[in-house]
């Protein structure tokens, strides 16, 4: 597994979660306070998130972390 996989199915679990609620990314990243390309950077896996930043993004998207993480451990455990 690469480095950067789990960064990858994060992010396009917050995309998900963002277009769910019809937001873009410019109105997300103004929300917390960075630029649109970090928003992006995160959605695409380019950059990891520390775990206050994605809590503080799952607060804004009303996302459930709990839901990443139930879905991660599937994954994880198919990979067996």
């Amino acid at each position: 597994m690469k480095d950067n996989d789990f960064d990858i199915r994060l992010g396009q679990w917050l995309k998900a979660k963002r277009q769910e609620q019809h937001r873009s990314l410019q109105s997300v990243a103004d929300a917390l306070g960075v630029t649109r390309t970090a928003v992006h950077c995160w959605e695409t896996g380019k950059r990891s998130l520390y775990a206050s930043t994605l809590l503080d993004v799952c607060a804004v998207l009303g996302a459930d972390l709990n839901e990443f993480t139930e879905q991660e451990n599937n994954h994880v455990s198919q990979q067996k």
